[in-house]
C-alpha cells in the first residue's frame, strides 16, 4: 500500500495580475473604485481613485488620480495634476485653488476694513 505525501514547504502562491494590468469597467454603475490603473467606459461612478486612468463617455461624482485621460466625461469634482481630453466638471483643482485664494483674500480685506473702521470711528 502506497501513501502519497504532500510536498514539503509552503503551497505555491496563486498568480497575481501584474502591475501593468488595468481594471476595465464597461457599462456599469459603481459606487467606488480604487485601483492603480483603470479604464472606465460608458459607466456611472460615484468615487474613482487611481494612479493612472482612462474614462470614456461616463459620468463620475469624484475623480482623484495622478494622470487622467478623458473623452466626453462629466464629473462633479476632478482632482488630478495631469488631465487630457474633453471633460466637463463643476470643480477641478485649479478652480478649488482659485476659490481658496479668493476666500483668504476676502477675509484679509474684511479684517483690514474692520481694523480701519475701529481706528477711524470712535
Amino acid at each position: 500500500m502506497a501513501i502519497d505525501q504532500a510536498p514539503a514547504g509552503p503551497p505555491a502562491p496563486e498568480p497575481q495580475p501584474g502591475p501593468d494590468a488595468a481594471l476595465a469597467i464597461e457599462r456599469s454603475a459603481i459606487r467606488r473604485v480604487t485601483a492603480e490603473q483603470v479604464e472606465i467606459s460608458r459607466s456611472a461612478v460615484g468615487v474613482a481613485v487611481f494612479d493612472r486612468g482612462t474614462i470614456r463617455q461616463s459620468d463620475a461624482g469624484l475623480v482623484v488620480g495622478r494622470s487622467v485621460a478623458v473623452d466626453q466625461v462629466r464629473t462633479g469634482i476632478l482632482i488630478a495634476p495631469v488631465v487630457r481630453g474633453d471633460v466637463r466638471t463643476l470643480l477641478d483643482m485649479r478652480s478649488a485653488v482659485a476659490i481658496g485664494f479668493g476666500m483668504v483674500l476676502g477675509k484679509v480685506c474684511v479684517a483690514l476694513v474692520r481694523s480701519l473702521a475701529r481706528k477711524l470711528l470712535p
